[in-house]
């Protein structure tokens, strides 16, 4: 299954998921106030699930949209690299896992659900990713079979998009927890496959 799809089933279970919860008071929800929370969770997509952790700020201009600013570190990710040997022209793939850091802002579209606590959301996101250079055993496959070598890799900072959605629960008027699923798009020339991450984690909500 693809990263996109996956990020898609997972902000959809996420979103019905709260269209049965109808009993509580939606004053909860407000406008005008700071969320500032942490997470924890797993990228996924390019090679296994791996753990990662972070936080973010949001400001809500009103009930539906919150801009918000966020960082995330991923201690190790997966990469892959295709390319062929000067001379020989023999083809072959690079895997390896280096850190990586992320920096963007966006927005959370939030749709308020009456009368409910659940309040599920939609999220964009522009910025950047920060590669952490650093010698890896990677391993390759040529037209000679697999082998196993130490490289050094550079550090590089790439523009990247990142969208999905989640879900919020106010357990009351300052705190509350969100589950959030959301796919990433780097452009690098090294590193531009897309990659996912599913996160949980508790915010303040602030006047």
């Amino acid at each position: 299954m693809s990263v996109k799809r996956q990020v898609f089933l997972m902000g959809a279970l996420c979103a019905v998921s709260a269209l049965p919860v109808f009993a509580q008071s939606a004053s909860v929800v407000r406008s005008n106030s700071f969320e500032v929370g942490g997470f924890l969770g797993a990228s996924f997509g390019i090679d296994r699930y791996r753990v990662m952790g972070g936080g973010n700020v949001t400001y809500a201009l009103n009930k539906w949209l919150l801009p918000y600013a966020e960082f995330s570190y991923f201690p190790g990710i997966g990469r892959v690299e295709e390319g062929t040997f000067p001379g020989t022209g023999r083809p072959f793939e690079l895997r390896y896992s280096l850190p990586l850091a992320d920096y963007h802002g966006g927005v959370h579209i939030r749709i308020p659900i009456r009368e409910s606590r659940m309040v599920p959301y939609g999220v964009f996101g522009l910025g950047a990713v920060r590669s952490f250079g650093g010698t890896v055993d990677a391993t390759f496959s040529d037209a000679t079979g697999t082998r196993t070598t130490q490289l050094e890799r550079p550090s590089s900072t790439n523009f990247a998009v990142n969208y999905g959605g989640g879900l919020r629960y106010y357990i009351n008027q300052r705190f509350g927890i969100r589950a959030e699923a959301k796919a990433y798009r780097p452009t690098g020339d090294n590193f531009n496959r897309t990659f996912g991450k599913v996160e949980f984690g508790f915010f303040l909500q602030l006047r």
